[in-house]
């Protein structure tokens, strides 16, 4: 009866391994369909973090803006409006691409046959800490991705990225579910931008 116990209270006690946190957060964001992401990011050279936000939807479609930039994607053709250089850019999408600043529709799929597990530990900010090596050609150039989980809601709080040991932090602000309107993934023209650069790599 003694070893049933002990038994009984290290099962309710058990930590779920990283794959299956990843797992249940992945089918929490899923479950919210459209989502908007709001974000800062650290990065060695900058003095000072930099403010974004992201929506993402289905059939590929997303926008995220970085400061002054703005990127996004109807699912077929992805374009940057950069104020700086008065240039609008058109490019073929990246649905296989898993970073954030690629494509945000996949930044959070670490799937078992891209990603592995180095390891995983939850944190005194009640938070999952998950460091993932990518398989050869997921991500070019990053050798480590950490996710920080938090515990109760299953949501990402914090994405980090070590290219070659420099690392560029992404804290999430907040993910909340985000109806989209067709002018979010609307593909920029010159008509709607006279007095801008329109380059076509397609």
């Amino acid at each position: 009866m003694v070893l049933l116990w002990a038994s009984l209270c290290a099962t309710a006690t058990a930590q779920p391994s990283g794959g299956e946190v990843l797992q249940q957060m992945s089918a929490k964001l899923a479950a919210m369909g459209s989502y908007r992401i709001d974000y800062a990011i650290e990065m060695p050279t900058a003095e000072q973090a930099s403010a974004g936000w992201c929506i993402v939807a289905d059939k590929g479609q997303y926008v995220i803006t970085v400061e002054e930039l703005t990127q996004g994607s109807n699912g077929e053709v992805v374009w940057v409006v950069n104020p700086l250089n008065k240039e609008v850019t058109l490019d073929s999408p990246r649905p296989e691409s898993r970073n954030l600043f690629d494509n945000p529709t996949k930044a959070f799929d670490f799937a078992a046959d891209l990603f592995e597990v180095e390891y995983s530990e939850p944190t005194a900010e009640d938070n999952w800490r998950i460091v993932l090596l990518p398989k050869e050609g997921v991500l070019e150039g990053i050798e480590r991705v950490v996710v920080e989980i938090d515990r109760k809601t299953l949501l990402p709080t914090r994405l980090g990225y070590d290219m070659a040991g420099v690392g560029l932090w992404i804290t999430i602000k907040s993910i909340k579910p985000y109806t989209p309107v067709a002018q979010d993934f609307e593909v920029p023209t010159q008509q709607r931008f006279p007095d801008y650069e329109v380059i076509d790599f397609r």
